[in-house]
C-alpha cells in the first residue's frame, strides 16, 4: 500500500487517468437513464461538467500533477496535496452526478483555484527551472475556469451576457488555452520531431523564451476576443475566428499537418483530433440551429480523442513501452473509431428530429465502450514501472509526462 501511494503522489495521473475514464461514463450514461425513466432530473446540465470537469477535468490533474514539478524542478506533490485535488474533483463529480450542478461548480471552482495556486508556487517560489513558455496559457484557462465556474455557482442574478461568458470560459477556454499552450511542447514528440517550445534547463526565462510566450499569450488572447464576439451577439464570427486561432497555431507550432519522421497510430489520432476540433467550429457557426451537436465534434472526437491519445502515450511511456507507441495499433484505432463514431451520431441526433433520441442513446453507448475498452486494455500497465526513469527524473526536461 505505502509503494502504491508514493507511485500515485510521484505519479498523480495513475490514479486521475482511471477515475476520469469513470466520471466521463457516468456523464454519457446520464441519457440513456434519463430516456429509461430511472433519473429524476434532465442530464444536459449535468452531462456537459461531467465531460469537462470529471472526464477531462481528472486527465489535466493527471498530467499536470505528473508532468509540471518536473518541469519547473520541484518535488512532486505534497501527500495533503493530492488528497485535497483528489476530494475536491470526487465531490464534484458526486454533486453532479445527482444533478446539483451549482454546488458541484462551486466545488471545481476550488479545485482549480487550488491547481492554479500551487502551480504559481511551484513557478515563483519553488523552481530550479523555467516551464515551456505556453505554461502560461495552461494557468491563465484554469484561473478563468475557477473564476468562470465561481460565478455559475454562486450567482443567481447574472445576465445572460455574463452567463454566455462564464459557459464559454469553462468549457471551452478551460481545455483549449492549455491545450494550446501545452500541446505545441508535447505534441511533436508523436512524430519524432523537435519542439520550438522546448528549451534548456535554466532558473530563468532563456534566450528566446520570451519570445514563444508571447506569441502564445497573442493566440490564446485571440481565442478570448473570439467568446467576446459571441457574447456580442456575432456568434459566427467568434466561431470561425475560433477555428481559424486554432487551425493556424497547431499547423505553425506543431507537425499536426505536415509530414513527419514518424508515422503512428497516436499520431494519426491527434490529426483526427485536430480536424474535429475546427470542424466543430464550424459546423456550429454554418448550424446554428444544430450548435449544441455540432460542437460534439469539437468535445468528443477533438478534445476528448486529444486526450486518450495523448493519455495512451503517458501510460505506456512511463511503464517503459515506448515499443507499443510505434507502428499501427490496432487497439487504439478501434478507439479512434467508436470516438469518431460517437460524435457523428450525436451530431445527427440534431440535425434527424426523428431519430434524436436513439441517437443520443448510440452515442452515450459507444463512447462510453470506447472509454473502457481504451482503459481496459492500458490498466494493467497504469502500475508498471520503468526503471531508468529514476534516473532521468533528475533531469526534469526528459522527465515530463509522455
Amino acid at each position: 500500500m505505502k509503494r502504491f501511494w508514493e507511485m500515485v503522489r510521484e505519479e498523480p495521473y495513475r490514479i486521475f487517468f482511471p477515475l476520469g475514464i469513470v466520471g466521463g461514463v457516468v456523464g454519457v450514461m446520464l441519457w440513456p437513464l434519463w430516456y429509461a425513466g430511472h433519473l429524476k432530473f434532465y442530464p444536459p446540465d449535468a452531462h456537459a461538467r461531467l465531460m469537462t470537469q470529471g472526464f477531462m477535468g481528472a486527465f489535466v490533474l493527471g498530467f499536470i500533477g505528473t508532468a509540471y514539478p518536473r518541469l519547473t524542478g520541484n518535488r512532486s506533490w505534497f501527500g495533503e496535496e493530492l488528497l485535497l485535488l483528489l476530494g475536491i474533483w470526487i465531490f464534484t463529480v458526486t454533486c453532479h452526478s445527482v444533478g446539483d450542478v451549482h454546488l458541484g461548480d462551486r466545488a471545481f471552482s476550488a479545485l482549480m483555484a487550488v491547481l492554479f495556486t500551487g502551480m504559481v508556487w511551484r513557478w515563483v517560489f519553488g523552481n530550479r527551472d523555467t516551464p515551456p513558455p505556453g505554461f502560461s496559457l495552461a494557468l491563465a484557462g484554469f484561473l478563468g475556469a475557477s473564476v468562470a465556474a465561481g460565478f455559475l455557482g454562486w450567482s443567481r442574478a447574472l445576465s445572460p451576457e455574463a452567463v454566455l461568458c462564464a459557459r464559454l470560459f469553462l468549457f471551452q477556454g478551460f481545455l483549449l488555452l492549455p491545450l494550446m499552450g501545452i500541446g505545441p511542447y508535447l505534441l511533436p514528440r508523436f512524430f519524432g520531431v523537435n519542439s520550438g517550445h522546448s528549451f534548456d534547463d535554466s532558473p530563468m526565462p532563456p534566450p528566446g523564451w520570451t519570445r514563444v510566450a508571447v506569441r502564445s499569450l497573442a493566440a490564446g488572447l485571440l481565442v478570448i476576443v473570439s467568446f467576446a464576439l459571441e457574447v456580442m451577439e456575432h456568434p459566427l464570427a467568434g466561431q470561425l475566428l475560433r477555428a481559424a486561432v486554432v487551425l493556424i497555431w497547431f499547423a505553425m507550432e506543431t507537425p499536426l499537418m505536415r509530414r513527419a519522421k514518424l508515422s503512428t497510430t497516436p499520431g494519426n489520432a491527434l490529426r483526427w483530433a485536430l480536424a474535429s476540433l475546427v470542424g466543430g467550429f464550424i459546423c456550429a457557426a454554418l448550424l446554428p440551429d444544430s450548435r449544441i451537436g455540432s460542437l460534439h465534434l469539437f468535445f468528443v472526437s477533438g478534445l476528448g480523442l486529444l486526450t486518450l491519445s495523448a493519455g495512451t502515450r503517458v501510460i505506456l511511456g512511463h511503464a517503459g513501452r515506448h515499443d507499443l507507441l510505434t507502428g499501427k495499433i490496432v487497439w487504439l484505432r478501434w478507439v479512434v473509431g467508436f470516438v469518431v463514431l460517437a460524435a457523428l451520431t450525436r451530431m445527427s441526433a440534431d440535425l434527424l428530429p426523428k431519430v434524436r433520441i436513439s441517437h443520443h442513446i448510440y452515442a452515450a453507448w459507444t463512447w462510453a465502450i470506447a472509454a473502457l475498452f481504451w482503459l481496459k486494455v492500458l490498466a494493467k500497465y497504469l502500475f508498471r514501472k520503468d526503471e531508468p526513469e529514476k534516473t532521468r527524473s533528475k533531469c526534469p526536461r526528459r522527465g515530463g509526462a509522455g
